[in-house]
């Protein structure tokens, strides 16, 4: 018999955002436009823990923390399977980021386990994989990690052999079955698509019954709200505008024409990182000590040239003339209100040059064995722009069973130290051991900045770091800069952007309360450095002390396609989804269509898949695009029978022009392509390749 805790959340239906959802300036969301619903993903862990008691008898128990409204959606998780629900409220939670989110989580687990489980520690812990608000999947590995139990994340399903679960789960390229060693354990849920129904007894049932309800007092936690966050948001704008058409086709000829045209100019633009002006230290700024060009905002940087100017009609030519009775002159100068508070603050800012942070900037590598993947080599030419700016060095970390023979390709990609962690327990990725081995190396060492790649590996190991090193976060990054904070005394620090309520805004943090600032990046957002084979580094190896102990859960077998797809380096990549129905159909039109362009335009072309026709069959894994599968930037992506789930399109931002063909008007994917046709794929795809040819 087991007991499983299930965390909700409530968010915004960020599918429900229009133009007045959101404030023109800020680009933050107005409360009260959008309703509120439980977590997608949420709703697949409901019935993957469903799911679980039907094998194994136990008792549900629903947890979420938000504000008192947040109760609807414990009412929901009780009208579907629940047999009891935990509210966590109190003002004191509230701004938390995600470190701050999942102390007062594990907390109430062990509240729970002790009072509703009699400390029976045979329980799971099942989250959705992220929320749709935030989509950081920080706070399920680092639950995980404050309670000290392993994490086993991005599961589809679950089975029950020999008083054992077996838990699939998806990998880079395929599945793995794998059993977890010892209660207690967190699992996240990628995908589980059997919906649970409310009955009629059970709506009845769930309406009268009474939520438990706790605040920060009744669990303790040492972690918690603005104060106990390790990150801060320090801006929300309006994302870029997009550069796509929207155009909608109806006659396939003319479509065509156009659509090779446009390859032919090629003519790819990102929405996010793009090169902006090398940061400078204090130290080395020639000329004016109140040279602020390297503020966060334009309108910082406005400001303080304002009030530069202001003191140089003063006759102030150095830090030290700084005194508060110059604040009524300047304000008298500007003619406008600003703050004396503001200004006092910009006068104790001018006096500090030294970096908040100091150490050098790290790439945790990532790799499948034989090399490593694309996204390393972005996040070290990355690393290498961040660390010439603060004038320090490049470092990588990579950790396996047999390793060391990449060592020279990552110095060849950037790296200046390569330290290397090699051990026969590292074999096969388990978060556990890999978090222990690269956290006690960066503790060692102490960079200040440390990258990961945000993909599946990177989205479970890197918030498991952070949370064991007491460090902040950010996930998901489009863009990384040096810049300061001069008001808040903030010298040369990393500046991360990032897309937030499903890319509908933009948000810009900073690290707060650290020694080390972390951040995982999209992969195919940073530029990569031209290879470099004579370039010379040093290979530092480290001793990994681990133990069977360490191992969280066993591998029973693991399902890789057998062929390979070069999503990462395609020119064309064109992709079906479940709308295509069947194996056999995806084949045909996938397949024809991806000949016919290879003939046209005489390049790579790949064939692509969403999750659901990866899980229906269609196709291997090795072929899925999206954030669990790869994330692609050909130069053109065509998406057929694809509704445009938010993790498919993170994964195709990037493309130079998307073409969507999809039989419902409403397809998301509409919004984000370049062109688009409403029809059957069956219907149009045999016109497309007619006019190709």
């Amino acid at each position: 018999m087991s007991n499983y805790i299930v965390l909700v959340k409530q968010v915004p239906d960020v599918t429900q955002i229009t133009g007045n959802a959101l404030d023109p300036e800020t680009g933050t969301l107005k409360r009260g436009v959008l309703p509120s619903v439980i977590n997608k993903l949420d709703t697949d862990a409901l019935a993957f823990a469903s799911k679980m008691r039907q094998i194994s008898p136990g008792k549900i128990v629903c947890l979420t923390m938000g504000p008192p409204m947040a109760k609807d959606i414990l009412i929901y998780s009780l009208t579907r399977c629940a047999d009891s629900a935990v509210l966590l409220t109190d003002k004191a939670l509230g701004g938390a980021d995600t470190p701050a989110t999942a102390n007062p989580l594990a907390y109430a687990i062990r509240r729970i386990v002790r009072d509703m489980f009699s400390g029976n520690d045979d329980y799971a812990v099942i989250a959705g994989m992220q929320s749709v608000d935030g989509d950081t999947a920080q706070v399920p590995p680092q639950v995980a990690e404050e309670l000290q139990i392993p994490c086993i994340a991005y599961a589809t399903d679950v089975e029950f052999i020999d008083d054992k679960f077996r838990i699939k789960k998806i990998v880079a390229g395929g599945n793995q079955w794998v059993i977890p060693k010892t209660f207690p354990y967190v699992i996240t849920i990628a995908n589980y698509e059997y919906p649970l129904f409310a009955s009629f007894q059970r709506s009845r049932w769930a309406n009268k019954f009474t939520v438990t309800n706790w605040s920060a007092e009744d669990i303790k936690p040492t972690l918690f709200g603005a104060n106990g966050s390790k990150t801060r948001v320090i801006r929300v704008f309006p994302p870029p505008k997009s550069a796509r058409k929207n155009k909608q086709i109806f006659t396939i000829d003319e479509f065509v024409t156009e659509l090779m045209m446009d390859y032919k100019k090629g003519g790819f633009h990102s929405a996010f990182e793009t090169e902006g002006t090398d940061y400078v230290l204090p130290s080395k700024r020639a000329g004016d000590p109140f040279n602020r060009d390297y503020e966060f905002t334009d309108k910082e940087m406005t400001l303080f040239k304002k009030v530069a100017q202001a003191l140089s009609k003063l006759g102030v030519i150095d830090v030290h003339q700084l005194h508060e009775s110059l604040v009524d002159k300047i304000q008298e100068l500007l003619g406008e209100k600003t703050p004396k508070r503001m200004i006092l603050e910009m006068f104790e800012g001018y006096k500090i040059t030294q970096p908040a942070y100091a150490g050098d900037v790290w790439v945790i590598a990532e790799h499948d064995g034989e090399k490593t993947i694309d996204v390393t080599s972005e996040l070290l030419g990355k690393a290498n722009s961040l660390a010439k700016s603060l004038q320090v060095k490049v470092g990588a970390v990579i950790a396996g069973h047999t390793c060391r023979h990449m060592s020279d390709g990552l110095v060849a990609a950037g790296a200046d130290d390569v330290h290397v962690i090699e051990d026969e327990l590292l074999k096969e990725f388990r978060p556990v051991p890999y978090r222990k081995v690269i956290a006690e190396v960066i503790e060692k060492h102490n960079p200040q900045i440390v990258l990961f790649g945000a993909t599946p590996q990177g989205r479970v190991l890197a918030p498991m770091v952070a949370y064991r090193l007491g460090c902040g976060l950010t996930a998901d990054c489009t863009g990384l800069d040096i810049r300061d904070n001069t008001r808040r005394g903030a010298i040369a620090i990393l500046m991360q952007t990032r897309p937030a309520l499903g890319g509908n805004v933009m948000a810009t943090i900073c690290t707060i309360n650290s020694q080390i600032q972390m951040a995982t990046a999209r992969p195919g957002v940073m530029k990569r450095m031209k290879p470099e084979p004579s370039r010379k580094g040093n290979i530092i190896e480290h001793r990994a002390a681990l133990s069977e102990s360490d191992i969280d859960f066993d591998i029973v077998s693991t399902e890789l396609s057998g062929g390979s797809a070069k999503l990462t380096t395609a020119d064309v990549i064109v992709s079906g989804g479940k709308g295509l129905r069947n194996r056999d159909t995806y084949n045909k039109l996938v397949s024809d269509l991806s000949i016919a362009l290879q003939e046209k335009l005489h390049c790579q072309v790949e064939r692509g898949a969403s999750r659901a026709a990866v899980e229906h069959g269609f196709i291997d894994r090795i072929h899925q695009v999206g954030q669990t599968g790869t994330a692609v930037s050909p130069k053109l992506y065509i998406a057929l029978g694809i509704s445009g789930a938010i993790q498919h399109l993170i994964g195709i931002e990037n493309a130079g022009i998307i073409v969507a063909v999809n039989s419902d008007p409403q397809a998301p994917i509409f919004k984000h392509s370049d062109y688009y046709i409403i029809g059957n794929a069956e219907e149009i795809v045999p016109k497309i390749i007619e006019a190709l040819r």
